[in-house]
């Protein structure tokens, strides 16, 4: 006598751009995407199922074992995944095809910057919370060249970049007006988890800073506990401007000094090529660390921001606007070291 197979929902991940070259994908890119895929999976079920949540929700190990997303042999193309949802067991059935419509919907929303659908689907907003978190991580960080396709059988695929990353913490602050939203950048001292707060210490006045945290963002804190972190969230500022106490933090991030590797720079509807990568290390400014900096005197870049994802915006305004100003004027109107940085631009970049 055979044994029924257990209900199944089938979905197909691809990862997608110049990382994923000759088919291989970076282990650190794969472990990021299906780890953070199997988390919002569990908030899913959980919104699915009406399981009750707690003030310091935890996924239980019976809907972990429920709700288990597992990865198949990877097809040819970019890099193509297909992954199952199931329990593998007979004696556990849960609302499989449910739940990849409804992740279906998620990154759907995400794409279309829709938070109202968002809403809809997670109506609780610490889960909303976590998913909007868990979906950061698995979306690509500022500079890297890749992006994640999702489909479910005989459905077009969904095409996510880190442009939703944008509007992701859009939503996150968005119960905060933008004049009291600031970041801050300092070395993690110490974590009250019952109390909720982090204590940093702030680099410019060398005082240690209170910030109250949401509980879900406890994660992303143990894991960068020994690192420089930037917290951000509502500020009370002292006379001098700088602030005192950190309130309603919706982010908690570690300084990302790693380089940035440009093969193409998206502004507006304007795209530019570099013949060959162009590789930027960036650092913290040495005054206040508070200020991610680049400079690139070869082709005249020279900008700092707030935040990594800032900076790298910043960069690509900048070279456009020197493509426009130099690398597209005649070299009779400009002065010798305009034509020189014309020279370098046009060496390095063409525009499609």
């Amino acid at each position: 006598m055979s044994l029924a197979q257990p209900p199944e929902a089938k979905a197909t991940i691809r990862l997608m751009g110049q990382e994923m070259e000759n088919c291989e994908v970076p282990i650190e890119i794969l472990v990021r995407v299906l780890g953070g895929l199997q988390q919002i999976i569990y908030l899913l079920a959980t919104v699915e199922e009406k399981e009750t949540v707690k003030q310091r929700f935890k996924v239980p190990l019976e809907m972990q074992q429920r709700y288990a997303l597992r990865a198949s042999i990877p097809q040819p193309g970019s890099y193509t995944l297909p992954v199952v949802l199931n329990s593998g067991f007979n004696s556990h059935v849960g609302n499989y095809t449910a739940i990849m419509d409804k992740l279906e919907e998620f990154f759907s929303s995400l794409i279309h910057s829709n938070f109202n659908q968002v809403q809809d689907i997670f109506p609780d907003s610490k889960l909303r919370n976590r998913a909007l978190l868990e979906s950061k991580r698995i979306l690509p960080k500022a500079g890297e060249n890749w992006s994640l396709g999702f489909s479910l059988a005989d459905r077009p695929e969904l095409n996510l970049t880190n442009e939703s990353t944008a509007y992701i913490n859009d939503w996150l602050n968005q119960e905060s007006s933008e004049d009291t939203v600031m970041t801050v950048t300092g070395e993690l001292i110490r974590i009250d988890f019952d109390k909720h707060t982090v204590v940093l210490k702030y680099p410019p006045t060398h005082q240690e800073i209170e910030c109250f945290y949401l509980e879900e963002l406890e994660d992303s804190m143990i894991k960068n506990r020994r690192l420089p972190i930037q917290v951000t969230g509502q500020f009370t500022l002292d006379a001098e401007g700088h602030p005192t106490k950190l309130t309603d933090v919706t982010r908690i991030e570690p300084v990302e000094l790693s380089p940035i590797i440009l093969r193409e720079i998206s502004w507006l509807d304007r795209k530019l090529i570099c013949k060959n990568p162009l590789r930027l290390t960036p650092k913290m400014d040495e005054d206040t660390s508070q200020l991610f900096v680049v400079e690139e005197p070869n082709i005249g870049i020279d900008v700092f921001a707030y935040t990594r994802n800032d900076l790298i915006n910043e960069i690509n305004e900048q070279i456009v606007m020197m493509w426009d100003e130099y690398a597209k004027a005649s070299v009779e109107d400009l002065a010798s070291d305009a034509q020189h940085l014309r020279k370098q631009l046009l060496n390095q970049i063409e525009e499609v």
